[in-house]
């Protein structure tokens, strides 16, 4: 940002208070906050004051002791469901058609099912898989399912089979439950995945993960492309470039690696 930018320094002080109670594990002493923002304790009990006002802290009656009411989970909650995360990740789905002239989509899980909110062809390739499938797809059959079934408890994925079924869409499909929790132990543990003609004869899929804040899984980025072009050396080079796309994408929506929080 450019420093010639005036900031309102009022606000600053007022997120940096945020932050910090944020973190505190226990409601807190005036004093132990005004340390750690490194504020005069008068100026920390009149920003404690407004947030009290307008329902974002409380002050304990016995212990004296401020902590941050649920009104910023709130917030946190509705932004996200409002969060137009398929228009800023686009780009992404864009970056990986240029680069690799293959069909790539962004896709969210909508009811058991996947649905395609945003695609991208390569500038010379045209792979007409998505407009076959429809804007719906299977979870147990594509990539982009895959990776959301790896949040799914066990009862979660018998409520998937008595809905949804484990239709067989190609000879390669799985449609058994037993190999099914194989492949998501599978996916979870490499941190993509891959539809192998599980959806399609003659095309296969690679797709990667896009984490919210909460490393709660909320999009999938998929590259698709038929066997022919999209060989396993291919397949390789795709993987570690989407990861990349991905933890880029997570980290745009607020996610940060368990490494980083504990660092």
């Amino acid at each position: 940002m450019n420093d010639s930018v005036k900031k309102n320094q009022s606000l600053r002080k007022a997120l940096d208070i945020l932050e910090v109670m944020v973190d505190m594990t226990a409601p807190a002493r005036l004093q132990d906050i005004a340390q750690k923002t490194d504020m005069s304790p008068s100026t920390v009990l009149r920003f404690l004051n407004t947030f009290i006002d307008f329902g974002y802290a409380k002050q304990d009656s016995e212990t004296s002791l401020y902590y941050l009411t649920l009104k910023l989970a709130d917030l946190g909650n509705r932004n996200r469901i409002n969060y137009p995360f398929q228009g800023s990740l686009r780009k992404y789905i864009k970056d990986i058609a240029t680069h690799f002239n293959e069909s790539s989509s962004l896709c969210i899980e909508d009811d058991m099912q996947m649905v395609y909110i945003a695609t991208e062809e390569g500038p010379q390739h045209m792979l007409q898989t998505l407009s076959r499938i429809g804007r719906i797809a299977p979870m147990h059959s594509t990539g982009v399912g895959k990776l959301f079934l790896t949040e799914y408890s066990d009862s979660k994925l018998d409520e998937l089979v008595n809905r949804r079924g484990l239709s067989k869409l190609t000879e390669k499909t799985i449609v058994t439950l037993p190999e099914l929790k194989a492949e998501i132990a599978k996916v979870k543990n490499q941190g993509y995945a891959i539809d192998e003609e599980e959806c399609e004869i003659g095309v296969r899929c690679v797709a990667v993960p896009v984490r919210e804040y909460s490393g709660k899984i909320v999009a999938a980025m998929s590259l698709s492309a038929p066997i022919t072009r999209l060989t396993y050396d291919k397949t390789n080079e795709i993987i570690n470039y989407l990861l990349d796309l991905g933890r880029q994408a997570s980290e745009e929506l607020g996610y940060k690696p368990a490494i980083e929080k504990n660092s």
